[in-house]
């Protein structure tokens, strides 16, 4: 018995290590380790729809591949410790189950970092739209300067540091240096990162044409259906948040009710 549980212990130890020594490695070694699982998984099919939430996220395909296989090591060994553990404290458990459950929980961990990926490009998309916004504002703001529109959209990416600000600056400079215009940068990027907001503006500034007038006030249209949608978004998030909170409040109040009505029906029920 004794032999067992050591056995699920120091097996449940291993898997811990391997996925501490893996993370604890420079980004180089991931991305040399996993480039072999990204080209399996790249031939499945299984990063394509994950391309923009990567690359909004600033992430590699290597990483992931890396993530993925020890989320399945880890998931699909867990139940074998546990069944080792159990067995060895004296619980009999069905082990016709044991590879069933095994593949069922690697599958499950497998699945969780792209999950994770997707999730974490949600909040930075919507990280990237309020900076769109904000560095909208400037630009027209620069423009009521006397600035040009290719001189007011470089100089409202250098005002900020964050990584919104110098995504934009980045396309900007690329595509000064190849010669394309600014608007089909901004297309480009919002269609890598899978941010339709972009794409938009990028659209809008290409019909306004070269005219001054016309492309600022595409810039504060744009600006102002950035601001009403984030506000909508916004009080769609918090109406969802008051429906949930919905039915812990009845059944809390409830409780309160029992609460108050326990001791008078102890009474009664005595009295009769």
């Amino acid at each position: 018995m004794k032999s067992l549980v050591l056995l699920g212990i120091g097996g449940g130890l291993g898997v811990v290590a391997l996925a501490a020594g893996m993370l604890r490695r420079r980004p180089s070694e991931l991305t040399s380790k996993g480039k072999g699982l990204t080209k399996l998984l790249r031939l499945s099919g299984a990063f394509k729809p994950l391309h923009p939430d990567l690359a909004v996220l600033g992430r590699s395909e290597e990483s992931l591949a890396v993530a993925t296989a020890l989320g399945a090591i880890a998931g699909g060994s867990a139940p074998a410790i546990v069944y080792t553990v159990t067995e060895g404290l004296g619980l009999r458990a069905p082990i016709s189950l044991l590879p069933v459950v095994c593949v069922v929980v690697g599958g499950v961990g497998a699945a969780t970092p792209s999950l994770l990926v997707r999730r974490a490009a949600v909040t930075a998309r919507q990280d990237l739209v309020r900076s769109l916004g904000c560095w909208l504002e400037l630009v027209a703001l620069a423009q009521a300067g006397g600035m040009g529109i290719e001189s007011a959209l470089e100089a409202a990416s250098s005002v900020a540091g964050e990584a919104s600000f110098l995504r934009i600056r980045r396309a900007l400079d690329r595509a000064r240096h190849a010669g394309r215009s600014p608007w089909e940068a901004l297309g480009q990027l919002g269609a890598e990162l899978g941010v339709n907001e972009l794409e938009e503006l990028a659209a809008s500034l290409r019909l306004a044409g070269t005219e001054g007038a016309r492309i600022r006030a595409s810039l504060s249209a744009k600006s102002a259906s950035l601001r009403r949608r984030q506000l909508a978004d916004a009080q769609g998030r918090a109406n969802a948040t008051t429906e949930r909170l919905f039915l812990p409040a009845i059944v809390l109040m409830l409780g309160f009710v029992v609460f108050l009505m326990y001791p008078a029906g102890v009474t009664l029920s005595r009295v009769l």
